[in-house]
């Protein structure tokens, strides 16, 4: 019991009684001190809570609507969104679960989360090399969109539309301290010659913008002859912030 007075300091001339009240009175204060404490951190993650909400629906808008615009194919669409979709309420799933109260989780979580819907378990496609990385929530999300995309074309057109074919996806941290930066690069082999597309969809805007805007990097996309390949370039910094 955490009393605001120590026993040697309590008048000799004192009743037990008068003690008594005291420490009843001591139990009393740090009864309510507790509850103001445990209000104000339920009133912090209500906070975070409907900050998150409200970045994830805006997200979610942003998606559904540029996934159907213009779409021919209407069943096709709906697919698409639909997977989109999953990949973004797994990776919300990996920041709701995580521990304690932090808003951030590691790169390596959201990855492999994002890879799981892609992934053989007879036989493994992906190979993951890189250090811990904190992602903060916006970066988390637009992580994994990122990488559910190259997964979805990989599986439609490339590395993992073959038997054979095989992903890596490797980052690392470099630079000075306080100015280090984050490199990805996604690479794909063993899959069939590989064509620029002719038209920029969607899907492309969101593999090179979408990761890269949140966390104010760099994106490149190569159609190499044999396999796509995609880096990233971004403050280690950015990967901290949440939108």
């Amino acid at each position: 019991m955490a009393l605001f007075f120590v026993h040697d300091r309590i008048p000799r001339d004192w009743s037990a009684e008068d003690v008594g009240f005291l420490r009843a009175v001591a139990d009393r204060v740090e009864a309510a001190v507790a509850r103001v404490r445990a209000e104000e951190q339920q009133q912090l993650l209500n906070r975070e809570l409907s900050h998150r909400m409200k970045n994830t629906l805006a997200m979610v808008q942003a998606i559904a609507t540029q996934t159907l615009r213009g779409a021919s194919d209407i069943e096709a669409a709906k697919e698409v969104l639909a997977a989109r979709l999953i990949a973004l309420g797994k990776a919300h799933d990996i920041l709701m679960t995580g521990e304690g109260e932090s808003r951030e989780t590691d790169m390596r979580a959201v990855v492999e989360n994002a890879l799981d819907l892609h992934d053989d378990p007879g036989q493994r496609r992906f190979s993951l090399h890189g250090p811990s990385v904190p992602c903060g929530s916006r970066t988390a999300l637009s992580l994994a969109l990122m990488v559910h995309e190259l997964a979805t074309n990989a599986a439609k057109y490339g590395a993992l539309s073959t038997p054979d074919g095989h992903v890596t996806l490797s980052w690392s941290v470099d630079g000075p301290d306080g100015d280090e930066a984050v490199f990805i690069t996604w690479r794909e082999e063993g899959g069939p010659p590989v064509v620029a597309p002719t038209r920029r969809g969607f899907g492309s805007r969101l593999i090179e913008r979408g990761l890269a805007g949140a966390v104010g990097g760099r994106v490149e996309l190569r159609y190499e002859p044999e396999g796509v390949c995609c880096t990233l370039t971004a403050p280690l910094a950015g990967f901290f912030a949440d939108g």
